[in-house]
């Protein structure tokens, strides 16, 4: 099961997988911020580069969790790099039409917060935040992927409200597939046909 946290910068999404990681829950943290850390690629030197390295490592990194146990958390999906991409006007690659949505659970929105913490690796501000979150609902909810707003509050909140949101999910997925199955067995069927 995979979990989506996104949302523009600056709105908690950090906070909120390190809270998920300290209570024993598998994360992906933002590979973004890697790659801005690096200093080859910087969204403020060459934004398509950039967002083709983040692409890059963001594939590779998913692909390698095929099969895990549980929920994994993901401080960013890949359709995110497809939001920067709308957002900047520039053309969307290709390969986001290719990529399979199905792979993705959940997708938590982090509202933003009243205020913005610029630093060396943000320097968007709160307007571009905005933007950005409503362009990441669709990216996700186009294809069919539940959008989950998180709202504004304290950063524990939030956590409770995500694994509160993401154990109700859970169990209305369990209910469904029971009912499949039992609309499946045969004394069901025949029962109909007689």
């Amino acid at each position: 099961m995979r979990v989506v946290i996104t949302g523009g910068p600056s709105v908690g999404k950090t906070t909120i997988i390190e809270l998920l990681e300290d209570s024993g829950h598998r994360v992906v943290h933002e590979i973004a911020t890697q790659v801005i850390k690096e200093g080859e690629f910087l969204p403020w030197v060459d934004r398509v580069k950039f967002q083709a390295e983040v692409l890059r490592r963001q594939l590779a990194v998913e692909s390698s969790l095929s099969g895990s146990d549980g929920p994994v958390f993901l401080d960013r999906g890949l359709f995110d790099g497809e939001a920067y991409y709308i957002h900047d006007a520039e053309p969307v690659p290709a390969v986001f039409s290719t990529i399979d949505p199905r792979q993705y659970d959940l997708a938590f929105l982090v509202e933003e917060l009243p205020f913005f913490d610029a630093n060396e690796i943000r320097r968007e501000n709160l307007e571009f935040t905005r933007r950005l979150g409503a362009i990441l609902e669709t990216c996700y909810s186009s294809r069919g992927i539940m959008v989950i707003r998180v709202p504004a509050m304290p950063a524990q909140r939030r956590v409770d409200f995500i694994v509160n949101h993401l154990k109700e999910y859970r169990a209305s997925r369990s209910r469904l597939s029971q009912l499949t199955v039992t609309l499946m067995e045969p004394a069901f069927a025949r029962s109909l046909s007689g």
